[in-house]
């Protein structure tokens, strides 16, 4: 049976998952040579891994529009050692039960409000921050819902993120649009968008109402293989 890079059984794929699947190999071969760069001091090693790294560029030039040249720059200038980034959504129920969502400005998909980490910020305060910024209410985090793998959810994108879900409350602020949100609305169950919502944003939401059903469900975290 042939494997993976990572290991698991290889499969056939159609032509989004194969897509999917090309971007993960290539931020794995990134992460890699990058730390391999990072740390080798041999010379004829540290040119195989720029090899490698030039690889996981054409890689990722296989399946995304930005020129080759372009992909390698980006690549080579960020060289510090590679880990998954953190990144963040919350939860904001109201006292009907009904969920915070906002419509993506670069896609119009509709996700819960979240993003980024900043660096010297705690997750909460990131998962805040995102609500703030995206909706203009302010909450107050209440609950750490689940870390989600970007690989194992559905999630689409050329890095390998943890997604925190939080949960909260809002204790402030009016609904505010900005550069990165179409539109802001309060669903119930019944009105969520499911064929529109943002890739990776469905097991996320679905936790967040079952835990919103029955506050004593524990986190969600990914087995290990």
């Amino acid at each position: 049976m042939s494997r993976d890079i990572d290991g698991s059984p290889g499969r056939e794929l159609d032509g989004a998952a194969a897509a999917a699947r090309l971007v993960q190999i290539a931020d794995r071969l990134r992460s890699l040579s990058a730390n391999g760069l990072h740390w080798s001091a041999d010379p004829y090693q540290t040119e195989r891994y720029r090899q490698i790294m030039k690889l996981a560029a054409q890689l990722l030039g296989m399946v995304e529009a930005r020129p080759l040249p372009e992909i390698e720059r980006i690549f080579f200038t960020d060289l510090d050692v590679s880990t998954p980034l953190a990144v963040v959504d919350t939860a904001v129920f109201d006292d009907a039960g009904r969920l915070l969502m906002i419509q993506r400005a670069d896609n119009r998909r509709w996700a819960l409000p979240g993003g980024g980490c900043d660096v010297g910020e705690t997750g909460a305060a990131g998962g805040a921050r995102e609500v703030w910024e995206e909706t203009g209410y302010t909450v107050a985090i209440t609950h750490l819902l689940g870390v989600w793998d970007s690989r194992l959810c559905g999630s689409r994108g050329s890095r390998h993120l943890y997604h925190l879900l939080f949960a909260g409350r809002v204790t402030g602020g009016a609904p505010t649009l900005s550069h990165e949100t179409l539109d802001i609305r309060w669903m119930s169950p019944a009105e969520l968008p499911w064929d529109d919502l943002e890739p990776g944003h469905a097991p996320r939401i679905r936790h967040a109402l079952a835990w919103r059903a029955d506050p004593q469900l524990p986190p969600y975290f990914d087995l290990p293989a």
